[in-house]
């Protein structure tokens, strides 16, 4: 089971594609994020990341961050970036009865 996260912007913030190594930005607002291993766009060393779903150019793109550069804000709420990011415990919503 992947490890799953809660990732909150209050501004955007810039990531990289993980396929290409390009730079994108993960829009304000909230985000479910999963931690990956990834080898490095550029040095190829394997390194985790916090990955989300983006929209960038009209398409879905996987933008990551470092574990490096998000492990320091984890369970934590800083104020000058404006980030938190927290392990989720949300469980999945049953789904909707439909009435006859």
């Amino acid at each position: 089971m992947e490890e799953a996260f809660r990732l909150d912007l209050n501004q955007s913030w810039e990531a990289i594609d993980i396929k290409t190594g390009h730079a994108v930005l993960i829009p304000k607002g909230s985000h479910r994020a999963i931690r990956m291993l990834l080898k490095g766009p550029h040095d190829q060393i394997e390194e985790n990341y916090l990955v989300v779903t983006v929209q960038h150019e009209g398409t879905l793109v996987l933008a990551g961050l470092r574990e490096a550069f998000w492990r320091q804000w984890e369970g934590h709420y800083i104020p000058e970036l404006r980030v938190t990011i927290r392990e989720m415990t949300e469980k999945p919503h049953p789904p909707l009865k439909k009435r006859p």
